[in-house]
């Protein structure tokens, strides 16, 4: 029908058949999702291992080998197993012997993927290529919703915005359970949303599928259950065309009883439930759900425990109540953030949707948020994720000129028109710039809010910047700056010198015990001395009390040099001091070697200390304190 303000479509219609943007959408929404598979490659090709990926890739090679669930348990199978089931013809070795027996998932992990038969490089692209699909999946279904919500412009502004958001194009990218669950979260709604629109046992089965799909990706999939139960309440109290059950006199116009729509309500439950459990069941080869429920445990002392955080230069195990809306602040685009901002005012006014239709987007916003709120493991705007691709959903509200649902209204003021499209395409190019400008570091990402990604270590850390993503772009440095070895402390889980990084074992390093006994040293005849130091060491986020040896409190291991001005930042995750000639560097170096056991090292750098300034103080106690260690009780010292 038709009104003064402007045309309404029902749902399920059709756009005007003279709608030049329909003719277009699908065409442009392949492009966009071109454009994220081309940003997902280049990032996929300039980033190392992250810290958790060969332990996911191994231990999803091994559930598919022998399906036996040892490995990991702290993390469902399914995204490992697709991660690495193209591995499965590759023909790989796999460290089978005493390390399998004792669950050495780090250890295994680090051998499974640096030394095989294959590249390291290519059993990363083969296990992060299944994670891209899903996103290009979940990608395709968000513009799907959206031009049935919105249409074709709405549509495609969403999908704008979820392939140019740099978290997105990251985590799309890497063998991670993050974007997993946040493409089956998001489908469970959205079946469950066409079901009601038109229902019928397919929709339902589909939307259990989706459950599944999430219980067996990630533990946090736990949030779709209040979630789902708020849209069951909706659809159970909001007077929608919702067809409780089918053989409900007046179902589908909302005039059954209330008894009925709640029997109607609880079989579709049930009936999501029972193939729920069948697709976990299933991922887990039948064995039954001992290492479903032994995971889950792991997961829920995990949340109860808390995790080390950093947020603007605090510490915590407990986290903060604001932590991940800030982190979104800081690590959305600008431009992306004006346009929700835009989408939330729109709410206010007009065009809406059903009652209905919004709390479909709305819910599950306000429910993740909630959680997320109240939760103690602060690590990762990662685990907002699924809040994403229903923000940007709801953002195809504000492109007028269009309908926007089944009751929403078209706005005809022209001049209206043309400033939100205007506005709207003005953020979008300013989301393209600052895609172009990140690529390759997407995980690095922070907006002018927080002074850029050079500033980012100051506000937020862990995976929110440094994952030990960027040994590569490490490398590039040192091939431009002529530098053979440096000094390195790194905190990700994979050697960089698998990565062709030639350093001296510097304290703080992750979990690197190899690195610890190579017999490479920084010489003294280098032109320039330089010290690395990953962004998670420079703030020692991992070191508590007990780690720390009485001279060096917590967290302030590095804590002279965060005054200091890096000559570099390789991939925005690494800070690169000059230390040439510097003996109150060496000195400190020295000291921090003796603290941690280190001794050959920490000779080597006190005694270079001493060449540049014989009188060091601190160099001079690093060698006095392993004279004193090396004297036997009851012996004389040498030479005495």
């Amino acid at each position: 029908m038709a009104t003064a303000q402007g045309s309404v479509r029902e749902v399920g219609g059709r756009q005007p058949e003279n709608d030049p943007w329909e003719a277009r959408a699908v065409p442009l929404a392949l492009v966009l999702l071109a454009v994220l598979l081309l940003q997902g490659l280049i990032f996929i090709g300039e980033s190392s291992q992250t810290s958790d990926e060969a332990a996911h890739l191994a231990a999803g090679y091994s559930y598919l080998k022998t399906a036996d669930f040892r490995l990991n348990p702290e993390h469902p199978p399914l995204i490992k197993e697709l991660a690495a089931l193209p591995l499965l013809p590759l023909e790989l070795s796999f460290p089978w012997g005493p390390l399998w027996e004792q669950s050495e998932e780090w250890n295994i992990g680090r051998i499974f993927v640096h030394e095989n038969r294959v590249s390291n490089d290519t059993i990363l692209l083969f296990g992060r290529l299944p994670v891209l699909l899903l996103s290009l999946i979940l990608g395709w279904f968000l513009f799907r919703w959206g031009r049935t919500l919105f249409g074709a412009p709405g549509a495609l502004l969403g999908l704008s915005l979820y392939v140019l958001d740099p978290n997105v194009v990251a985590h799309s990218c890497l063998v991670t359970t993050d974007l997993g669950v946040t493409l089956f979260m998001f489908l469970a709604v959205y079946f469950l949303w066409a079901w009601s629109e038109r229902p019928s046992p397919g929709r339902l089965a589909l939307c259990g599928l989706m459950v599944g799909g999430a219980f067996a990706s990630k533990f946090t999939s736990l949030w779709l259950l209040p979630i789902l139960g708020a849209l069951a309440a909706a659809l159970l109290l909001v007077r929608a065309a919702v067809p409780f059950p089918p053989w409900s006199k007046g179902a589908g116009d909302g005039r059954a009883s209330f008894a009925r729509r709640l029997a109607g309500l609880a079989l579709a439950a049930f009936s999501v439930a029972v193939v729920a459990f069948l697709v976990v069941s299933l991922t887990y080869a039948g064995t039954g759900m001992g290492a479903y429920v032994v995971g889950l445990g792991r997961g829920l002392r995990h949340s109860g425990m808390g995790h080390m955080a950093y947020l603007n230069g605090q510490y915590s195990e407990a986290g903060w109540w604001y932590y991940f809306l800030f982190a979104y602040l800081i690590k959305t685009p600008i431009g992306t953030l004006l346009i929700v901002a835009a989408s939330l005012a729109a709410i206010l006014r007009g065009p809406r949707l059903r009652l209905k239709d919004e709390l479909f987007l709305w819910i599950p916003i306000l429910a993740v948020v909630g959680i997320t709120c109240l939760w103690r493991v602060n690590i990762g705007v990662r685990h907002l994720l699924p809040i994403y691709p229903f923000l940007y959903l709801a953002a195809g509200r504000i492109v007028p000129g269009r309908t926007s649902g089944s009751t929403a209204v078209a706005v005809t003021d022209h001049w209206k028109r043309v400033a939100v499209q205007g506005l709207s395409a003005a953020c979008v190019a300013w989301n393209v710039v600052e895609a172009g400008m990140i690529a390759p570091y997407h995980l690095a990402y922070f907006n002018e809010l927080a002074g850029g990604p050079r500033n980012g270590h100051l506000h937020l850390l862990d995976s929110n910047l440094d994952w030990g993503q960027s040994a590569k772009a490490l490398r590039s440095f040192m091939v431009g700056d002529n530098l053979p070895v440096i000094y390195c402390a790194y905190s990700g889980n994979s050697d960089p010198w698998y990565y062709g990084v030639r350093y001296q074992y510097t304290p703080g390093s992750g979990n690197l015990d190899n690195a610890k006994q190579r017999p490479i040293r920084v010489p003294d005849d280098l032109p320039r001395e330089i010290l690395v130091l990953s962004a998670m060491v420079l703030h020692s986020v991992h070191f508590s009390d007990a780690d720390a040896t009485g001279r060096v409190a917590a967290h302030d291991l590095y804590a002279p040099l965060r005054g200091m001005k890096p000559v570099a930042m390789p991939g925005y995750s690494f800070l690169a001091y000059d230390i040439t000639r510097d003996p109150g560097a060496h000195a400190y170096i020295a000291s921090l070697d003796l603290s941690f056991g280190l001794k050959d090292l920490a000779e080597y750098e006190a005694r270079k200390s001493l060449r540049l300034d014989p009188v060091n103080a601190i160099a001079q106690a690093v060698l006095d304190k392993l004279k004193e260690d090396a004297v036997a009780p009851g012996t004389a010292p040498p030479g005495g």
